[in-house]
């Protein structure tokens, strides 16, 4: 087959889908030994993340496999996506596309997967959730319901990453239950990092508490920074790590507003290596999110030897199972007595770690693209 594949959600610019559609690409690329390749890119050679410049390439390890990339200036969420994007598809004659995220232009009529990460938009909404004015939101979450129900109805199979967002879409849309296909993501096992003058770089001090994500309302920071209010332990930092955007500089008011600028500190954007530092020094990492599809950065911290304390929530129970210490993400007492317990528990946090290390061993990215790869041959 020649398989096309949507990468213009590529890296780490693009949080958990950019993460999902790299390693998608880079595991594929080392396990088929049959198909052709084609994959559709952003019209340029690096992703820009605040001053930073990171550059991407696709180096596969199989020479055998045939592959070629097509950059497409189209950006995602477009119009231009919706009517043009069917075009440069069908020059290339694939034979099966793959969709790695909901946004399948609803004129593309040849055979294709989509992935569907969570259904989180759907729930979601509303004035906190937008920087548009209520019109134009109004509009783009109709434009979003209709593209989403579209992908999914015409869609040979859907691949998910849990048994959750599968119950989610099912209960939402009455789909067959044998036309979604869950498939894991994964962890790369790291070893310790050694550069510790990451954490001068960055002017973060021992203990600190981690959190490495979006700040998108759901995530429910302010939740956390309420907790650590609570906590009155002026000696424990929150460090917070996401790539600029609207939301972040929302953020940063509310800190200040709060008067919380003496333990919150706002990291922005960590590359992957210092990020690796960042999580192997903390106390731990805190996950208070209301809503995922799987939950990347909590098995990313285990993999890092660094203990995880997150909402108890379905989806991170399953994706986590005993490896976390769980607390109620909508009451701050709570998250701060869970912390406090965690802090002042020796023996619980080296449960954690031990517990949290080898459950991340269990997720493989490599296993991910052999069940992919299998959507494929099925369809």
């Amino acid at each position: 087959m020649k398989i096309g594949i949507d990468c213009r959600l590529y890296g780490p610019k693009h949080t958990g889908l950019g993460r999902y559609t790299q390693n998608l690409v880079e595991n594929l690329l080392k396990i088929d030994k049959e198909n052709e390749y084609a994959l559709f890119v952003k019209d340029e050679k690096t992703e820009e993340i605040g001053n930073l410049k990171i550059k991407y390439s696709f180096h596969p390890p199989n020479r055998r496999i045939k592959f070629q990339i097509i950059a497409v200036d189209i950006p995602h969420y477009s119009l231009k996506e919706q009517t043009l994007f069917p075009s440069v598809i069908n020059k290339e004659k694939v034979d099966l596309m793959h969709f790695t995220h909901f946004n399948v232009p609803v004129f593309y009529h040849g055979k294709y997967v989509v992935t569907i990460h969570d259904l989180i938009k759907h729930f979601s909404k509303g004035a906190s959730t937008t920087t548009k004015n209520p019109l134009i939101y109004r509009l783009k979450y109709l434009g979003y319901k209709f593209v989403f129900g579209q992908a999914i109805k015409r869609a040979e199979k859907i691949i998910v990453p849990s048994q959750f967002v599968m119950e989610e879409l099912i209960k939402q849309y009455k789909i067959a239950k044998n036309k979604i296909v869950v498939t894991y993501e994964g962890v790369d096992k790291n070893k310790k990092p050694g550069d510790n003058a990451i954490l001068k770089k960055y002017k973060i001090t021992k203990p600190y508490l981690l959190y490495v994500g979006n700040v998108y309302p759901h995530k429910n920071i302010e939740k956390l920074i309420e907790a650590i209010k609570i906590l009155n332990q002026p000696l424990i930092t929150l460090v917070v790590v996401c790539a600029r955007n609207v939301f972040s500089e929302r953020l940063k008011k509310l800190i200040t507003q709060s008067g919380a600028e003496s333990f919150v500190k706002m990291a922005g954007y960590v590359p992957d290596d210092e990020l690796a530092v960042l999580f192997w020094e903390a106390e731990a990492f805190v996950f208070p999110t209301l809503s995922e599809g799987f939950g990347l950065p909590g098995l990313e911290a285990m993999a890092l030897g660094c203990p995880v304390i997150c909402s108890d929530i379905p989806v991170l129970r399953e994706v986590y199972q005993e490896a976390a210490l769980y607390f109620d993400p909508v009451n701050p007492a709570d998250i701060a007595e869970k912390i406090k317990l965690f802090l002042s528990d020796k023996t619980l946090r080296e449960k954690l770690k031990n517990l949290g290390s080898e459950l991340a061993g269990k997720y493989s990215w490599s296993r991910m693209a052999k069940e992919t790869l299998s959507v494929y041959q099925s369809v």
